[in-house]
């Protein structure tokens, strides 16, 4: 009945335009459809304030407001117990009072204050996103305290976060989490600056992918190359290192050295390789793309599917990117694309 501490299944998707294409690209219009209502909903402040409520509905209170996603958070995130365990709110009790995390949800209030300028954010973000895809679903967005288990959460209908990933890589409780199960270049990214981005990104690695196991290197690219273009759309005035979660040194490298990284996906034969070890390479989270200098950023594929996809973008205005992610075939964009 503990409540894990710093696990290791921290940020699943929290693993995130470029200064030269910059935000003049073929699909940044302002196409937008308002998506009223929507608003940052603080489970986590929620839970600090309720625990000591003595008539003990606390917990029914917050299952009636969050629904099946305080479920979800009590019982896979917190672990704390299964929801109808009468030791539930004992668990989320210690939790609360523990000064660790006690100290961790003060950090949070101090830095984020009250998220208005995260929430208007998001819902410019929803509201192009419903322009482009006008029967999607636009998702309550719920923060909570996770433990440092979990960084994004998207559900079928609610995209949470974990407030305490983003409360600066100096704040005193970044650095106190191990190195080894967060090494620096993940706590350099606990910035309130990389809350959106990255939070809009975990929606859509979720909604508007399709599972490539067991595909190729070249469809890796494509369909994160999709997202990618898609959060560059969204988010037009983001930076782009935040994006791709990139330093601006490595966003420079991979500028300085596109030709380079093609070159050698070609040169290996890799392109059309299903082999998961090589994909992984160049998908995967890390310090550094293995086989590449340590110049280069991690999850380089990101970098490489976009500039294909945004190739193919400017050389077709007319399409969509409803009609876009429809698209099936990557040869179709990979004729296009010509690295600088």
């Amino acid at each position: 009945m503990s409540i894990r501490h710093f696990s290791a299944s921290a940020l699943t998707g929290f693993v995130v335009f470029l200064s030269a294409c910059g935000n003049d690209g073929p699909k940044n219009d302002q196409r937008i459809v308002p998506v009223p209502g929507l608003k940052i909903e603080r489970l986590d402040q929620d839970l600090f304030h309720s625990v000591d409520d003595t008539t003990g509905n606390f917990n029914l209170r917050l299952y009636a407001k969050y629904g099946e996603f305080y479920r979800l958070y009590v019982e896979q995130v917190l672990q704390a117990a299964p929801f109808n365990d009468p030791r539930l709110p004992i668990a989320l009790g210690r939790f609360v009072h523990d000064p660790v995390w006690a100290r961790v949800q003060q950090t949070a209030d101090s830095v984020l204050g009250d998220m208005a300028g995260q929430q208007a954010e998001f819902n410019s973000a929803f509201s192009r996103l419903k322009a482009e895809f006008p029967d999607s679903l636009t998702p309550r967005i719920i923060a909570f305290n996770s433990g440092f288990n979990y960084g994004v959460l998207p559900t079928d209908s609610v995209l949470g976060f974990g407030v305490e990933w983003f409360v600066g890589r100096n704040s005193p409780v970044v650095q106190y989490l191990s190195p080894d199960v967060f090494p620096q270049y993940r706590k350099d990214r606990m910035r309130p600056e990389m809350l959106v981005p990255s939070v809009v990104k975990g929606w859509l690695q979720v909604h508007y992918t399709r599972d490539v196991r067991g595909e190729d290197l070249l469809t890796n690219f494509i369909v994160i190359g999709k997202v990618m273009a898609l959060l560059d759309h969204l988010l037009p005035q983001t930076d782009a290192t935040l994006k791709f979660a990139f330093t601006p040194q490595q966003l420079k490298w991979c500028e300085d050295n596109e030709f380079t990284i093609w070159k050698a996906v070609v040169a290996q034969e890799l392109l059309y390789s299903k082999d998961p070890k090589q994909i992984d390479r160049f998908m995967n989270d890390g310090p550094f793309t293995p086989g590449m200098p340590r110049e280069s950023p991690a999850h380089i594929g990101e970098w490489i599917g976009y500039r294909m996809v945004d190739s193919y973008m400017r050389e077709h205005p007319e399409v969509t990117f409803a009609q876009l992610f429809a698209l099936r075939d990557p040869q179709a964009i990979l004729k296009t694309y010509k690295p600088r």
